[in-house]
This record gives C-alpha cells, sequence and structure tokens, in this order.
C-alpha cells in the first residue's frame, strides 16, 4: 500500500518556488504553500496559483511570473484537463477597501483581464494557500473555489478534491465531480465552493515527512488517501480509494495547490 503511494511521489521534477512577483496572495506562497502544474509535453513546473473554476468547466493556473512580470494563463477543460495557454504580462496589484485586482495585459498593453484577490487583512487567520478569488480573461470571468483553511486543492482528469483543517472534525475531504453543475455557495472569510459530491469528516494526517504529506480518510468500508509533494524540485500527488489493502483506484492530480504545513 505505501509503495503504491511511493511510487506516485516517484514523478518528475520540478523547476522552482511558487513565488508571485507583487503579490496575488494573501499569503506568501514561496513559505506557507505551493501550487504545481503539469504542462502538456513538459515535468511539473512551479506555478503562482491554481483556480479550481466553481462556475465553468474548467481549471485555471497561471504560471509563475518571469523577471520581467510575463506569466502564461492556462485553462485545463474538464473532463479530461486538455490544456491551452495565453501569454500576458502581470501587472501591480490595484487595491480597494479589501479587494486586489492585478491587471493581465497584452504585449502592446491592451487589457486582457484581471486576477482578483481578497486582501489578507480580512482572510481567517492560518490562512494557508493564495486567497485567489476570480479570474477575467476577455469577457469570461471564473470564480475560484478557496477556503481559508485549505491544506489541498488538487485536480484530475475526472475530479476536484479539496482538503481543509478543522477545529473540531479533524481534517475534511470533498471532491467534486461535474462542478458546474454542483450549486455555488459562499464560504466565511470570502471563500467559494460549490456543493461537494462527497464529503468525508475526521481524516487523519497519515505521514508528514519531509515534503511528503499523505492525508488518510474512510467511509463505508472504503479508504481514501491523498498525498502530496510541497518539494517545489519534485511535484506530484494524487488521490486513491482502497477497500482493505486493495487499490480500487489512483488518479493523479494535473495541477494543485497544497500548505507546506498539514
Amino acid at each position: 500500500m505505501r509503495r503504491a503511494v511511493a511510487a506516485m511521489f516517484a514523478v518528475v521534477s520540478a523547476v522552482g518556488v511558487a513565488t508571485i512577483a507583487g503579490g496575488v496572495s494573501a499569503q506568501d506562497a514561496s513559505t506557507r504553500s505551493i501550487s504545481m502544474f503539469a504542462a502538456p509535453g513538459s515535468r511539473w513546473s512551479a506555478a503562482a496559483f491554481v483556480c479550481d473554476a466553481t462556475n465553468r468547466d474548467h481549471v485555471l493556473v497561471l504560471s509563475a511570473p518571469t523577471n520581467g512580470r510575463r506569466v502564461r494563463l492556462w485553462a485545463l477543460a474538464k473532463p479530461g484537463l486538455a490544456a491551452t495557454g495565453n501569454d500576458a504580462t502581470l501587472g501591480r496589484g490595484d487595491p480597494g477597501m479589501n479587494q486586489i485586482y492585478y491587471p493581465l495585459t497584452g504585449g502592446g498593453g491592451e487589457q486582457l483581464g484581471w486576477v482578483h484577490a481578497l486582501n489578507p487583512a480580512i482572510v481567517e487567520p492560518g490562512a494557508t494557500t493564495p486567497a485567489v478569488t476570480s479570474v477575467k480573461w476577455g469577457q469570461q470571468i471564473t470564480n475560484c473555489r478557496f477556503a481559508p483553511q485549505t491544506r489541498v486543492l488538487g485536480v484530475t482528469p475526472r475530479r476536484s478534491v479539496q482538503i481543509t483543517a478543522t477545529p473540531t472534525r479533524g481534517y475534511l475531504y470533498r471532491s467534486y465531480n461535474d462542478d458546474a453543475r454542483l450549486a455555488e455557495i459562499e464560504q466565511p472569510w470570502g471563500g467559494r465552493d460549490t456543493h461537494a459530491s462527497l464529503t468525508i469528516a475526521n481524516g487523519q494526517l497519515l505521514e508528514h515527512r519531509g515534503a511528503r504529506n499523505v492525508y488518510h480518510f474512510t467511509n463505508n468500508g472504503y479508504t481514501y488517501r491523498v498525498f502530496v509533494s510541497t518539494d517545489p524540485l519534485r511535484g506530484g500527488g494524487g488521490v486513491q480509494v482502497l477497500r482493505g489493502d486493495r487499490v480500487l483506484m489512483t488518479e493523479p492530480f494535473g495541477a494543485y495547490t497544497a500548505a507546506v504545513q498539514p
């Protein structure tokens, strides 16, 4: 069983820490969380953030900016995660009362869209992952799944998986199938979510060794394990479902954000 999990961690290397020039997070993503993306035909690489859409059937991933603040905004279609990318320049944040907007512009300075994040002052203390709540590209606005106490947010070709820490119910597992068909709901502290396809409470941290975190949940005789690497040079993660010692399903993540400390 452990060998099966370990094999999933032996996934290719990545190229750097997910830092975002000028912000685009309510926390320092380079120290409190990591976002990773396996681009088509390439190895794992660092990302600024992963936006799992709550109102559309796709995932958006913003690459880590270059020194010239150039980025690529990837759109991963659901299901399957077929990827298309668009290049832009990430502007400096323009803060409002509790909101921060980062413009996305083209080579001629034309406005292509923006990234919307929450001001750190209104995010729950102890939050660990980037507080990006929406992205506009062209005329389309994508709402992003966000909960302040997220420990893992990952997407496979078939589903999205989110793990959050709770004060009384241990770790909470939620999976989302057919995301756009699930009703959107507001969460505390500026969070955004949809009704989950499956929710399991009272999860445990099975393993926290170096940069490897494995979370363990049980439900009606089945075991669910979510595993991620927080090593920026060795990305990888996914979800497994087991019955006893038998692995019934393993789905690797195509992109994920994970808190460094569980």
